[in-house]
């Protein structure tokens, strides 16, 4: 629930972004939505390949996937800071070819 209430404020802050500088406004909310859920995919992934490289049993375990853990944690840290950096950079850039 956490990941889809970062998702919407990412959203929206895109979405003010492009709009500030007269682009589609919708294209660049879902840009930066797309940009969430991939980081956070892409680093559960990182962490499920280190935890199967590193102890083979890792996943022969009951696991709890309803649990906050420190992975879920600093993938949504990652995925805001991404997230913001994107958005510095294309407020930088727009603002240089206007």
């Amino acid at each position: 629930m956490i990941s889809v209430l970062i998702a919407v404020a990412i959203f929206f802050y895109y979405e003010k972004l492009a709009a500030r500088f007269g682009k589609k406004k919708w294209l660049y909310g879902f840009a930066g939505v797309v940009l969430c859920f991939g980081l956070q995919f892409i680093f559960g992934l990182m962490y499920g390949m280190a935890g199967i490289i590193l102890d083979p049993n890792h996943y022969s375990q009951d696991i709890d996937f309803h649990s906050f853990t420190l992975v879920n944690i600093l993938s949504w840290i990652f995925s805001v800071i991404v997230a913001l950096l994107g958005g510095w950079y294309l407020n930088r850039n727009w603002k240089k070819n206007r």
